[in-house]
């Protein structure tokens, strides 16, 4: 019988093979997928992995606040607010103009690509359809992977309902797409481009790079 990780690991082998940037178990707060896979995203993009810095983006890039402003707006401790003003002026992301904080790139129009996320579970599909829903709220799909043997007990329809697709691995790594995934409605862009961040600066996209859709998703 194959193992949780031996999924994740068959599935890790197609993403390799062909040069699709993903993370394993990135911390998303409403969730852990066992596989996160980005499409499309630049790598030259800012690496944000924190909902805060975020939003202090979005307020410097409207308000242009001094540092008082920006104390007064999200409540940090000088530690924290220091940290998070140095990490942004040595990324480049932030610079300073008197008194003044400007942002130096546009974070609210970052080309994200598609995200896309795996929940793998070996019998209890039912759970896995419940995180694989979560998951929606940073990705552009999701997807059940399950082993081949497992996908005659799934309520297909259950998953149809909710958008999420579903995958059937064998021992031998041949994976196939049994449901089409439905684009989320509810992803949002801030959720998305942390977990984009989270992919792309643990990866880098190869050269090599086939032509096989992945999992019917191009």
């Amino acid at each position: 019988m194959m193992l949780e990780s031996a999924i994740v690991d068959q599935i890790v082998i197609y993403l390799e093979k062909n040069g699709i940037r993903y993370g394993r178990e990135i911390h998303m707060g409403i969730g852990v997928p066992d596989i996160a896979i980005n499409i499309g995203a630049r790598s030259s993009m800012s690496y944000i992995t924190d909902y805060y810095i975020l939003s202090m983006c979005d307020y410097i890039g409207n308000y242009h606040p001094t540092k008082d402003e920006i104390n007064i707006k999200f409540h940090f401790n000088d530690k924290r607010l220091h940290g998070y003003l140095d990490y942004l002026m040595q990324n480049g992301i932030t610079e300073k103009r008197g008194e003044r904080f400007y942002l130096k790139r546009t974070i609210d129009s970052t080309k994200l690509g598609k995200t896309i996320s795996i929940e793998v579970k070996l019998k209890d599909w039912k759970n896995g359809l419940l995180q694989a829903s979560r998951y929606l709220g940073f990705s552009d799909y999701s997807y059940l992977a399950l082993p081949k043997k497992a996908i005659r007990n799934v309520n297909q329809n259950s998953l149809v309902e909710l958008g999420i697709g579903l995958l059937s691995v064998d021992e031998n790594g041949t994976i196939e797409e049994i449901i089409h995934p439905i684009s989320s409605k509810i992803c949002d862009y801030k959720q998305k481009y942390i977990v984009t961040s989270a992919i792309l600066s643990g990866h880098v996209m190869t050269k090599k790079r086939r032509n096989d859709p992945i999992f019917g998703m191009l």
